[in-house]
């Protein structure tokens, strides 16, 4: 997206659970300071919860690991109130 800091978009769908779209930041990446939708969040604790960091997966791969954890609720939960 022009303009846009790079992130990844989760959208998670399944029975009796409410369906949930998030996305996940890069921590560090210079553009999220300019990115309108991660500026949205109000919450500082909420938007820093979005920014996960990449490290190497190990010395020999140019490959990146990052973890960012999703929590899910049956929607039985929402409607006991």
């Amino acid at each position: 997206y022009p303009g846009r800091t790079p992130h990844i978009h989760f959208r998670i769908l399944g029975r009796d659970l409410e369906p949930l779209t998030t996305q996940m930041y890069i921590r560090g990446e210079p553009r999220n300071d300019t990115d309108g939708v991660l500026r949205g969040i109000g919450d500082p604790a909420a938007r820093e919860r979005l920014k996960v960091a990449f490290v190497p997966e190990s010395d020999a791969s140019a490959e990146l690991r990052a973890e960012f954890d999703i929590v899910l609720a049956a929607r039985a939960m929402f409607e006991r109130g």
